[in-house]
């Protein structure tokens, strides 16, 4: 059985150049397997929520680090891995216990345990196998499945076997490392300065960090960027939880390349809850395009911001690039099209200031969660120099949605 991961990337453009760009996946719930089954899956979708309003107990490490090397494998399933990481080598094994408590990881939940567990990572890709009897056969499936994942550089992953009365599961999970990070400490003091320090393992035109903070809009903070080693200072100046990333030029276009949690001035004791965004009980009823479009204009005025007008050009830009991405199966603002002020132009569409959200999840109130946690794509979000929208919507085979979200400011006539 497949299911289908959320992934989300954001595109501005204005008269100053680019600015916050980034990516946010969140891997997908698994299902429990029926007993004797056996079963694969991927993160290609995403489940109900597991965790409830307090969230759940966890030990976080003291920093966010890569790489953390891990000791030589030593299981046949470990040895399909050339690289593995200590970090994911405990998300792993946390997957793999909630599988065979009967209660699977969600998209959330496996995120957090990975922050949790300090590892920087972005999008991340689960495995797991399920079954009376795995067998030597779980070795050689992990090993394809690792060889279908797509790259750009090196694949880092975490592997873990859980035995019960009656079942097993393997469990993996992979990343596509592009950059690493230097440790950031996981508590700090509220009005502490902290530094950002990550270093490029690909090809990179562009870097930048961004935080978002317990309170207040995403922003993105002085960074320094001398094509291999990316440089940012910032103030923790409010008590609670900060979202750090980095987010980088790549191949492919913009994405994050490194994220971290740091808690000022409290002490982290638990994965974070289930978190909904504003505006997604705006959703109901609706055909994925019209809540989208409700959504994001929800979540606006959730900050007293005002409303976006929905354009049909803009819509029909957006409409066409989510079918472009489906046709392809790669989320990417640049392809065969273009990049988005490109699509607009042809599209005979003069805007002072562009941007695109995009994502691929399971149904529209995941999409629209998944870029509210991101600060990159809240900065498009709420933008407050664009004043109109559209939204493109296109279900794939498998009924998830390949999902494009175009912002401008649009010129007077």
């Amino acid at each position: 059985m497949k299911l289908a991961r959320a992934v989300t990337c954001a595109f501005s453009l204005a008269a100053a150049g680019c600015g916050g760009v980034g990516h946010g996946v969140a891997p997908a719930a698994a299902p429990a397997s029926k007993p004797g089954a056996l079963a694969t899956h991927d993160t290609r979708a995403d489940g109900p929520d597991a965790l409830d309003a307090a969230g759940e107990p966890y030990p976080w490490q003291s920093t966010t680090r890569s790489p953390q090397p891990a000791p030589a494998p030593r299981d046949e399933l470990a040895r399909a891995c050339s690289t593995h990481d200590a970090a994911l080598d405990r998300v792993a094994a946390f997957a793999a216990a909630r599988e065979m408590s009967g209660a699977p990881a969600d998209a959330e939940t496996v995120t957090d345990a990975m922050r949790a567990e300090g590892a920087p990572y972005v999008w991340p890709h689960l495995w797991l196998l399920s079954g009376e009897h795995l067998g030597d056969g779980a070795p050689a499936r992990f090993g394809a499945w690792l060889g279908a994942l797509p790259r750009v550089n090196e694949l880092r992953c975490g592997s873990a076997l859980a035995s019960g009365a009656r079942s097993e599961v393997a469990a993996a999970v992979a990343v596509d490392v592009l950059a690493d990070l230097e440790p950031l400490p996981t508590n700090a003091r509220a009005g502490a300065w902290l530094d950002v320090r990550a270093r490029m393992l690909v090809t990179t035109s562009a870097a930048q960090v961004l935080v978002l903070g317990p309170r207040g809009a995403p922003h993105g903070v002085p960074t320094s960027f001398d094509g291999d080693r990316v440089r940012a200072r910032f103030n923790v100046d409010h008590e609670g939880p900060w979202l750090v990333q980095v987010l980088a030029t790549v191949e492919g276009g913009p994405r994050p390349v490194a994220e971290a949690v740091v808690f000022a001035g409290i002490a982290p004791a638990t994965l974070a809850p289930s978190r909904r965004a504003p505006g997604e009980e705006r959703a109901r009823g609706l055909a994925p395009a019209d809540a989208l479009a409700a959504m994001i204009n929800a979540a606006r005025e959730s900050e007293g911001i005002g409303q976006l007008v929905r354009d049909p050009r803009l819509d029909r830009v957006a409409q066409a690039h989510a079918e472009t991405m489906r046709d392809a199966h790669r989320l990417a603002h640049e392809g065969t099209d273009g990049s988005p002020a490109d699509r607009l132009a042809r599209a005979g569409v003069t805007a002072s200031a562009v941007g695109e959200n995009v994502a691929h999840a399971a149904d529209a109130e995941r999409a629209h969660r998944t870029l509210w946690q991101s600060p990159s794509h809240r900065s498009n979000l709420l933008e407050t120099h664009f004043g109109a929208f559209g939204v493109g919507v296109a279900r794939d085979a498998d009924a998830t949605l390949w999902v494009c979200e175009v912002f401008a400011g649009l010129a007077a006539h």
